[in-house]
C-alpha cells in the first residue's frame, strides 16, 4: 500500500492524472489503473518508466524505508 500512496503522491506533484500517466507510457487505461493500484505487480520495466516519467527515485520505490 505504501508504494501505491507514493505513486499518487509524486503524481500529485506533478499535476498528472491516470489517463496522463496512461498516455504517456502507452499503456491503456485499464492497464495503468492495475499497474498503480498494485505497484508490487510492476515489472523492472514499466517501474523504471513510471518513476522516471513522475520524477520517483526508483530505488526509495523499490525500497521506501
Amino acid at each position: 500500500m505504501m508504494r501505491r500512496q507514493v505513486i499518487k503522491i509524486a503524481m500529485s506533484i506533478k499535476e498528472m492524472n491516470k489517463m496522463d500517466i496512461a498516455k504517456a507510457l502507452n499503456w491503456s487505461y485499464p492497464t495503468t489503473l492495475k499497474k498503480i493500484n498494485n505497484p508490487s505487480k510492476l515489472s523492472v520495466n514499466d517501474a523504471e518508466r513510471l518513476c522516471e516519467l513522475i520524477d520517483l527515485d526508483i530505488v526509495k520505490f523499490i525500497k521506501p524505508f
